[in-house]
């Protein structure tokens, strides 16, 4: 049975914080106050989106550092916890320690899972324009370890400088994701042992998905709240994970009306 330590402040803080939401969050930033471009949108671009797409790019190649600068911290701590989950995942581990000792791999790897990071929060802004007023939303998997990272959360923001527009929901690897509400399934991107990410539409907004292991819909499918959509992934060198993520969990984004906003204002009260 996994056990996870849910408290934010304790030794395990930078598992939880560095996870695989760490790119996720930075995603946010790829439309200046969570807008959608002209280009995004297929329009024409204006001066003043030439200047947000700038300094968007700028921003992002700050992130981009900071993630590396921690290459060696994130792969090791990847490493002690796949150490913790028994044989079954050997193979995941080599996999990492040979990445661990490849710099320029390395950071090729974590590169790429920033762009498909990026690409995840475009996309799920672009689908959350669809009119209508977005319902109140279920879990997407029961919280029944708490969050091992909230909205805005300050002690994220105090180690990375980022604002962390998202909940991490730590739960057993392999777990059956349902959809938060009723929808159309936007987005079912498998990026293999890249970021993979589902993406629904709703009126009013989307949700997104992250660190899939792998998907039971397929996109332009219509579902119902609480129908099963995916499994859940995150362990560290397994499919769907990525670089950036330090273990099993379910990243969930909720996005109104091209604005990402606290899924806890929309979810059922756990505490």
């Amino acid at each position: 049975m996994l056990e996870i330590e849910i408290k934010i402040r304790n030794p395990f803080t930078m598992l939880l914080i560095i996870g695989g939401t760490v790119g996720l969050v930075v995603l946010a930033q790829s439309f200046v106050d969570g807008k959608i471009t002209g280009e995004a949108m297929g329009g024409s671009i204006t001066e003043q989106e030439q200047v947000e797409r700038a300094e968007t790019q700028l921003y992002r190649q700050r992130i981009e550092q900071d993630v590396l600068g921690r290459r060696e911290e994130i792969l090791r701590y990847q490493l002690r916890v796949l150490e913790e989950g028994g044989e079954e995942w050997n193979e995941s581990r080599e996999r990492l320690r040979a990445l661990l000792m490849d710099q320029k791999q390395s950071e090729e790897a974590i590169r790429l899972a920033l762009r498909q990071l990026w690409e995840a929060q475009g996309r799920a802004l672009i689908a959350s324009q669809k009119a209508g007023e977005l319902p109140h939303l279920s879990w997407p998997v029961e919280p029944r370890y708490g969050l091992s990272a909230r909205y805005l959360d300050t002690e994220y923001q105090q180690q990375f400088g980022i604002p962390h527009r998202a909940i991490d929901i730590p739960v057993e690897q392999e777990s059956l994701v349902r959809a938060a509400a009723d929808g159309v399934v936007a987005a079912v991107i498998d990026n293999g042992m890249g970021y993979n990410y589902l993406i629904l539409e709703h009126a009013g907004g989307s949700t997104l998905y992250g660190h899939m292991l792998n998907f039971l819909v397929t996109e332009g499918q219509y579902v119902k709240r609480g129908d099963p959509i995916a499994r859940s992934g995150g362990m560290p060198g397994t499919p769907g994970a990525g670089p950036l993520s330090t273990g099993p969990h379910v990243h969930f984004e909720v996005i109104a009306d091209g604005v990402h906003v606290d899924p806890l204002q929309y979810l059922p009260n756990f505490e």
